[in-house]
């Protein structure tokens, strides 16, 4: 298994093709007041197993910390893999979450750390500042 990118963003779109568009990536955001409600956050990864990994369930899910360390959340299921054509060595999965009004109750870095099958395989992080008041 390896993971090929974890990113955030405002939106997922997912193609008749399949293949996903990632809107409005970011990582840093500036905002006025805290404590504020994000609109819309997702959290798209793209995982690749390979053809002894398939044929099987992959418990997944994200830990979500705020900047204290403290869990927010922890969304999770299970992807079941079909085997895999002969003359592929691996099958992408593609995995969009979306939060919709998403709560941000403190400044600091906020941490999405994915697990698959147990075990924390890669992270992404939103830094929230609040903004200088100009006088």
């Amino acid at each position: 298994m390896h993971v090929q990118y974890v990113a955030l963003c405002d939106q997922v779109i997912l193609g008749n093709d399949g293949r996903p568009s990632l809107i409005g990536v970011f990582n840093d955001l500036q905002v006025a007041t805290i404590p504020f409600t994000l609109p819309r956050l997702a959290f798209a990864a793209r995982i690749l197993f390979t053809r002894e990994e398939a044929g099987r369930s992959h418990p997944i899910e994200v830990v979500m910390t705020d900047p204290s360390g403290k869990e927010i959340g922890r969304p999770g299921g299970e992807v079941s893999l079909p085997q895999i054509p002969a003359g592929l060595e691996s099958v992408a999965v593609d995995l969009p979450l979306q939060f919709d009004l998403f709560n941000v109750g403190a400044a600091g870095r906020y941490t999405f750390l994915l697990h698959v099958d147990g075990t924390a395989a890669a992270a992404v992080q939103l830094s929230i500042r609040q903004a200088a008041v100009v006088a």
